[in-house]
């Protein structure tokens, strides 16, 4: 851990280490405050409870994927249509990568099953994001019902990363990504 960082980045960093890790319930305020090397009166000034905390690191989680999908989106271009797949593309990559554990927000509901605790209302709101980018996608590629297929693509999108973490290295992943390809050609043809 960095001591050039401030030290909120520094709290954060470690909440998104540990907590991604090992669960957020399992991670103590205490645990926290010694591994970013600040004072509980620190972590208390910048984030008041440990839901504050929780929805932070979460929101930060979420502000990244969407940045990192997004620039991957546009790096790779195509029509919609193929930008659809890469989605299910750069998912995939993420579920390979060393130290995957599963989606941070999948994991935060499991943990938190009240949706008007802080932790569900920013990963309903991620999740949101996810089902309104592939909406916005299959709209642009003629889809007559656009948001009802992303419903369908987005189960496709989280059980790609449970699939993932029950099976590390396994097929999940490829699976969603072709079954994704399907739905979205079976959708495009015309009645």
């Amino acid at each position: 851990m960095s001591l050039m960082k401030k030290p909120r980045e520094r709290i954060l960093d470690a909440a998104d280490d540990l907590f991604y890790a090992r669960g957020i319930h399992a991670v103590g305020i205490d645990e926290i405050v010694s591994r970013s090397g600040t004072a509980k009166t620190t972590l208390y000034a910048h984030f008041p409870s440990k839901d504050d905390l929780i929805a932070s690191y979460l929101q930060r989680r979420s502000e990244k994927w969407r940045q990192y999908l997004t620039g991957e989106l546009a790096r790779r271009g195509g029509t919609a249509v193929d930008r659809i797949d890469a989605v299910f593309e750069v998912l995939a990559e993420g579920c390979a990568a060393p130290g995957f554990r599963g989606c941070p927000f999948i994991n935060a509901t499991a943990e938190y099953p009240d949706p008007m605790h802080p932790a569900r209302v920013v990963a309903d709101a991620h999740r949101q994001w996810v089902r309104d980018l592939l909406a916005g996608l299959a709209a642009e590629a003629g889809v007559v019902d656009s948001y009802g297929l992303a419903g369908r693509l987005t189960l496709l999108y989280d059980a790609a990363m449970v699939g993932a973490q029950f099976d590390p290295g396994g097929l999940a992943p490829t699976s969603a990504r072709e079954a994704a390809r399907t739905l979205v050609e079976a959708a495009s043809v015309s009645p």
